[in-house]
């Protein structure tokens, strides 16, 4: 649907188009769409024809798949300025593999093949931070299944809240902040019952090393937990971030004023010590 959202602040955000100026991204803004889902609602499906990218403009969405006993893995969460669909749009079978369901009520830009492809082949080093996502998302997935196999459930989801605060909108007074999460979230995203990880947190609360704040979750001391993780072994980050909310206006709160490698950072997870 057609909706007067700023498609081109929207697209600015994401870390696809960060090389481009508004007037770049103005034609291919004029032939995107915006679509709107309710809390709960599917935007892709397994098996769904993979012809289009999405850029996260409001709200959040999910993706993942459900296993035939009915249990949910959750892969990554996707806020505003976050981007869903390119291992499918440039896999060779050209499928969904996860499904992706918004988690709150949400606003994307879709960016379908007949008008991204063109763009692309104007605009060559799009390709190559699509490039960069893939890799990176490959080594945080390979992080993921080493952890399952060596690590802790307490390592595990200090892994998982780490991501969360890396892409989390809003940090409060400088303090290392979740976005907001359910505890069933956290559980499919580790792989565990929702017990466990209440038992988890509580744990982790009960040290002094997070705490709890109207549905996120504070990491209270970060460092810590960071060098704790990176010790022995090293710790992939993910590319795509989530950027601050537009303004009250329909604009971007400092849209180009930051250089590329700090508005959408590799990652503040420290190097392992050498031995």
């Amino acid at each position: 649907m057609r909706a007067p959202y700023d498609v081109v602040a929207g697209l600015s955000r994401a870390y696809l188009f960060e090389d481009l100026s508004g007037s770049d991204l103005e034609p291919l803004a004029q032939v995107a769409t915006t679509r709107q889902l309710v809390r709960g609602e599917t935007l892709l499906r397994v098996g769904d024809p993979a012809e289009e990218i999405y850029v996260v403009l409001s709200g959040e969405l999910k993706d993942g798949i459900v296993d035939a006993d009915g249990y949910e893995v959750v892969h990554f969460l996707h806020g505003p300025g976050m981007t869903m669909g390119e291992p499918g749009f440039f896999a060779v079978d050209r499928r969904r593999v996860v499904e992706v369901i918004a988690t709150a009520p949400s606003v994307v830009i879709r960016l379908g093949r007949r008008e991204l492809e063109p763009f692309l082949a104007r605009h060559p080093p799009v390709k190559d931070r699509v490039l960069e996502k893939l890799a990176s998302n490959t080594r945080w997935q390979t992080t993921m299944i080493s952890a399952l196999l060596t690590r802790s459930l307490t390592d595990r989801l200090i892994l998982r809240l780490l991501e969360l605060v890396d892409s989390s909108p809003d940090p409060a007074a400088g303090l290392a902040v979740t976005p907001k999460v359910s505890q069933t979230t956290l559980a499919a995203m580790v792989g565990v019952s929702r017990e466990n990880v209440n038992r988890a947190l509580s744990a982790l609360a009960a040290q002094g090393s997070i705490r709890h704040d109207r549905g996120r979750y504070v990491l209270l001391d970060e460092d810590g937990l960071r060098r704790q993780l990176a010790t022995d072994w090293p710790l992939a980050s993910r590319r795509d971030h989530r950027l601050p909310p537009p303004s009250a206006d329909g604009g971007v709160r400092e849209q180009h004023t930051a250089p590329v490698s700090q508005r959408h950072s590799a990652g503040r997870l420290p190097r392992p010590r050498s031995s």
